[in-house]
């Protein structure tokens, strides 16, 4: 079987957890980045013992199967020295079991980054061993020097929880908010502490996330994830007109979150507020319509989904707008986060009317603006908000 039939293959295995659009969607971005910098994936021990190993092992080898090559670290979180070299050779013996490809490392070797770089541009997943705290790299430093896209936490727990649910985004700026940071584990504690370290220095672009090996897979291909992300707040800067925006980068934003193409005029109004996360990557445009504010555009980058911007930048919103209206297509995916976040919401012809803090004269006139609206995007179809 060549290359893209195997890709095909795995693809059509990835259905069970997420949509085939989104399996694709992440696939090609993952493969887009250089091979050292797609994930560095920090186990617990735990999680190297049956059956949680051969869930892991087995979620490695789809990834091996698509070209991808997480670098894998074992004792990150200052084990004891000989445990970590048992539980590294286990981990690699599981490895050569499913004929994936690897090499181990000690992070006190010479010359570790770039042999890391070389192993997994030839498509072997690095497996790589901390034994030596005082030499070599730990697992901050692995972080700053490798800039990997996303840094995973593989634990039994597989996330934070609150009340006995799940956590999906945790804001490690605003833990004060976090009612049960009390009951945290130690290991939890670990984690947000060497979090907060590296993600004060590393890229932006970074996410960070505690996940089990049960939902590996679901974590890395879905946009609604299956950990716990940990994160600071996005950086959301408000304008009051077009004049300080990047426009040329703000519409392809626009237009990539959407898969659609403005139309030509779309900027020629001018907007009562624009909020911008600080690498465009998310964003709200409010416009007047019907003499009220009324949110035209409302987004987030694909790429972006799932790292919690979005609430960022609602919060901005309502903080500086206390009313506005929007409108939805009846069937978009995002309906049911709004039905959340409104005050009202009426259904009129193909369109749902959403709204927050309109006095009750004000929204039958909301209601009527919103539904006969033009549209803002070219060859409209179900998509356009």
């Amino acid at each position: 079987m060549d290359n893209k039939s195997i890709r095909k293959t795995v693809l059509h295995s990835l259905r069970a957890i997420s949509s085939t659009r989104e399996s694709a969607f992440y696939t090609n971005l993952f493969q887009q980045q250089d091979a050292a910098r797609f994930a560095l994936v920090v186990i617990d021990n735990r999680c190297l013992k049956n059956p949680l190993l051969d869930v892991l092992v087995s979620d490695l080898k789809i990834l091996s199967e698509l070209g991808l090559t997480p670098i894998l670290v074992v004792g990150g979180m200052g084990d004891d020295l000989t445990n970590v070299r048992f539980q590294s050779a286990r981990l690699c013996k599981a490895l050569e079991k499913l004929s994936i490809n690897s090499t181990k490392l000690n992070c006190a070797s010479y010359d570790l980054l770039p042999d890391i770089k070389k192993i997994a541009a030839k498509g072997r997943i690095p497996v790589l061993e901390i034994t030596e705290a005082a030499r070599g790299e730990n697992l901050q430093s692995l972080c700053m020097k490798l800039k990997p896209g996303k840094v995973i936490f593989v634990q039994p727990s597989g996330g934070i929880r609150e009340a006995g649910r799940r956590r999906a985004v945790i804001n490690i700026d605003k833990l004060e908010t976090y009612p049960d940071a009390s009951n945290l584990s130690v290991e939890q504690k670990q984690i947000i502490e060497i979090v907060t370290q590296i993600s004060a220095k590393q890229s932006k672009n970074c996410t960070y996330v505690i996940v089990s090996p049960l939902n590996f897979l679901s974590e890395l291909f879905t946009v609604k994830g299956a950990g716990t992300m940990l994160r600071r707040g996005a950086r959301i800067t408000a304008y009051s007109s077009y004049d300080d925006v990047k426009l040329g980068r703000l519409k392809t934003s626009i237009e990539t979150a959407f898969d659609r193409e403005l139309v030509d005029n779309y900027f020629a109004k001018a907007p009562l507020s624009v909020f911008l996360e600080e690498n465009y990557r998310g964003g709200a445009i409010l416009t007047q319509m019907a003499g009220l504010p009324y949110l035209s555009k409302f987004w987030v980058t694909h790429e972006a989904q799932g790292e919690g911007i979005a609430r960022d930048i609602w919060q901005v919103l309502v903080d500086a707008k206390e009313a506005f209206f929007w409108r939805t297509r009846k069937d978009n995916p995002f309906n049911d986060w709004y039905m959340k976040m409104c005050d009202g919401m009426q259904v009129s012809g193909d369109w749902r009317v959403f709204w927050i803090g309109l006095q009750a004269p004000e929204i039958p006139s909301a209601i009527n603006a919103a539904a006969s609206a033009t549209i803002d995007f070219k060859n409209n179809n179900n998509k356009a908000q």
